[in-house]
């Protein structure tokens, strides 16, 4: 006896034209999508039908046997390793990609060499210029000739609209790279919301049984895409939805912290931009398709799970401008915070001090309350801790000046991603747009550069070139004007008078001429009188020395056209030189001051003496120290001369940066395209593949239909030829 019935061998016939059929159709749709972007290889799964238990009255001598075969399905034919791998290496590659783009645009922009004439840079041309302008005047032929202050004033003015047109690019690239980044971040938060779609429909698919591999493969094709713009984890799970019925769960976080979830299965997160100044991203709770919240992940902190808080002023200066998150509405919400904060007090990352929270109001507001932090480390001795002492004894032991106001988050709507917490494209636009290098400050309320990012000092963006080209225009305009200058005591005595200032009448009528660090100059018949700025009451004449008659000395460089302010008075008006806005000075300009020939007291006016000139062509081309601070303060990290620090610390700094990041790029993309081949290996379509299936499949499908002939033949004979 056997385990099939007479006409159940009918039945595995009919299963294997099926199956035969459903395979040649999967081949099909394999050829047909052949040329369809991110299409995954689909393969038919097949499994043997058997009966899995015996009848009551089996005999030992009956031959169980299976019932033919079943098709259970269809599947891709993907690599999970070879996708992870790819997509780890898509996300370097994105973040060289985006970094070497904005290089070779500040490249146009300091490219020197190629724009200059005789080897020479454009901006490199123009110092060459005004030092052989003034190597000119310094000739003895010229010595008298006061039209050779033209010719070098006019040199100056050439250089200066050099580093004002840089300083214009620089800021132009900016703008351009911010709209970029802010059209990129939009274009990835697109892509998340399609992903958290996807994921929706597929789950809902799945419910009723279909395989959505079409949304699965539109799903991976995103995924990529997503790759190249943040670094990302992504985890496969089953979701259970009750009575043993399971459905795929896809799970997608920040590579840099796995907690930073932006997909979890149809729950999606945003990226949102928190500040233009500093380009800092925030990160969305994940919400469904309608606006829902996912119940179980919170990527945002909430009144009852705090973490970090955020100082936003100390003593009495407070200052509203620097909150980034909301202050609490009502002292229940601030106490909850201090309470939990109070419990675990001792932060050993803050050098292990012990700290007490209590909620108060913020100065000058009645409405908001918010979180003051004071040192008591003093007290935690012999294992006493913060229940031992009342509110009034922690408060009386703390000192004031360690008194903090603090904020931290009350809702679940935003938490700050930190500025190593993402990789790739949109890093690296982000790094573009805020990384200083060598110009990277400590925190402040506001800024956060050394402590949360470890090599910020070595990360140069667009702000890099920015303040380099900076110290260059402020270096060179200060020692020029220092050669042009002396001190006032030097070629000033007081004299006595009344004067009324803000006016160009004295005791005659006088021109008025504005002087740098000075509210108001006057030229009287007996000599120059200034208002002397040091004194807060009647102002005092102050007159030229006898030996300086001839002083016709005065800034060179200003910080603005029609001024001969250089940003070294305290006014707060009076800015830094920078490369935007160094100018010819007013009265170098007006030519009511030039260059001096010499500073000797006594020296007529148009003296045969060159000191002063010979002193001002030394300067350009001896070494200096260039600091971290625009205005000659903060630390030195370069000593050479003006036209060094173009060719070597800007021209030659974005070269060597650029050269670094190509070579990065290229390694990036050979591994990247190894992978991708070994990828489509698997998911590829291969006709050669697909041609050999196509015949295997039509056999079986003819193999089936003579096995239901054969079936047919031996009952008809079992019929119709036994009873002859």
């Amino acid at each position: 006896m056997g385990s099939l019935s007479t006409f159940g061998t009918f039945t595995m016939a009919r299963l294997g034209i099926y199956v035969a059929q459903h395979a040649l159709n999967t081949t099909g749709n394999n050829i047909s999508n052949i040329n369809t972007k991110g299409y995954s290889r689909q393969e038919l799964d097949q499994s043997s039908m058997y009966f899995g238990s015996a009848d009551r009255y089996q005999s030992r001598f009956d031959i169980r046997g299976n019932g033919g075969v079943l098709a259970t399905g269809v599947n891709q034919l993907r690599d999970q390793y070879l996708d992870i791998r790819y997509r780890n290496e898509m996300t370097k590659v994105g973040e060289s990609e985006y970094k070497l783009g904005g290089l070779n645009e500040l490249g146009k922009i300091f490219d020197e060499v190629a724009r200059g004439e005789d080897g020479e840079g454009v901006l490199e041309a123009r110092f060459n210029d005004f030092i052989q302008m003034l190597e000119n005047m310094h000739q003895p032929e010229n010595a008298n000739k006061q039209d050779a202050d033209a010719i070098v004033r006019s040199a100056a003015e050439a250089l200066v609209v050099q580093f004002n047109d840089y300083a214009k690019q620089l800021e132009t690239l900016k703008k351009t790279k911010t709209a970029e980044f802010q059209q990129e971040l939009k274009g990835v938060n697109t892509t998340l919301e399609k992903i958290r779609d996807l994921n929706e429909s597929i789950r809902r698919s799945e419910i009723f049984g279909g395989s959505a591999l079409a949304q699965k493969d539109e799903r991976n094709l995103l995924i990529d895409q997503l790759s190249e713009m943040v670094g990302i984890n992504v985890v496969y799970e089953m979701e259970s939805l009750g009575d043993g019925m399971e459905v795929e769960k896809l799970k997608i976080t920040t590579s840099g912290d796995p907690s930073r979830a932006l997909i979890d299965g149809i729950y999606g997160a945003q990226f949102t931009l928190r500040d233009q100044e500093n380009f800092g991203l925030n990160l969305s709770v994940l919400r469904d398709s309608h606006g829902n919240e996912d119940p179980v992940v919170l990527n945002s902190l909430t009144a009852e799970s705090p973490d970090t808080v955020t100082v936003l002023g100390n003593g009495n200066n407070w200052d509203y401008s620097k909150a980034r998150v909301t202050r609490y509405n009502t002292e229940a919400d601030a106490q909850k915070i201090a309470d939990q904060l109070n419990a675990n007090a001792t932060f050993t990352e803050e050098g292990g001090r012990t700290y007490w929270y209590h909620v108060g109001e913020a100065p000058d507001v009645t409405t908001d309350y918010v979180i003051h932090k004071h040192d008591v480390t003093a007290l935690m001795t012999d294992g006493k801790t913060l229940a031992d002492y009342t509110d009034a004894e922690l408060l009386a032991a703390s000192d004031a000046n360690d008194q903090f106001w603090y904020t931290t988050i009350s809702t679940v709507d935003q938490t700050e991603l930190n500025d190593t917490e993402l990789t790739g494209g949109l890093q690296a636009m982000r790094e573009l747009l805020t990384e200083s290098g060598e110009y990277s400050e400590a925190p402040t309320l506001d800024k956060d550069d050394l402590n949360y990012d470890e090599d910020a000092s070595v990360k140069r963006g667009i702000p890099y070139y920015q303040k380099a080209l900076d110290t260059l225009a402020n270096t060179f305009a200060r020692m020029m004007n220092e050669a042009n200058m002396m001190q006032d005591d030097e070629i000033y005595q007081s004299v006595g008078g009344t004067f009324q200032t803000g006016t160009n009448t004295d005791t005659g009528d006088e021109a008025y001429i504005p002087k740098f660090g000075y509210e108001d100059y006057f030229e009287m018949n007996e000599g120059k009188y200034v208002v002397d700025p040091s004194d807060e009451g009647t102002p005092k004449h102050l007159k030229v020395k006898d030996e300086y008659k001839q002083y016709m000395g005065s800034a060179l460089f200003s910080n603005g056209n029609n001024s001969d302010k250089i940003g070294t008075s305290g006014d707060p008006d009076d800015a830094p030189i920078t490369a935007a806005n160094i100018s010819v000075a007013k009265n170098w300009a007006e030519q009511l001051g030039r260059v001096l020939r010499s500073k000797d007291a006594g020296a007529p006016e148009q003296s045969d003496l060159q000191d002063n000139l010979r002193h001002m062509v030394t300067l350009m081309t001896s070494r200096h120290q260039f600091t971290t601070s625009s205005n000659g303060a903060g630390e030195s990290y370069f000593e050479g001369t003006v036209q060094e620090m173009l060719t070597d610390i800007i021209a030659g700094t974005l070269a060597k940066d650029q050269n670094i990041t190509e070579t990065m790029l290229n390694n990036y993309n050979t591994t990247a395209d190894e992978l991708y081949v070994d990828r489509d290996a698997v998911m590829g379509v291969d006709l050669n593949d697909e041609a050999m299936n196509m015949m295997q499949y039509q056999k079986a499908y003819s193999a089936a239909c003579r096995l239901m002939t054969t079936y047919d033949d031996m009952l008809e004979r079992l019929i119709n030829g036994m009873a002859v």
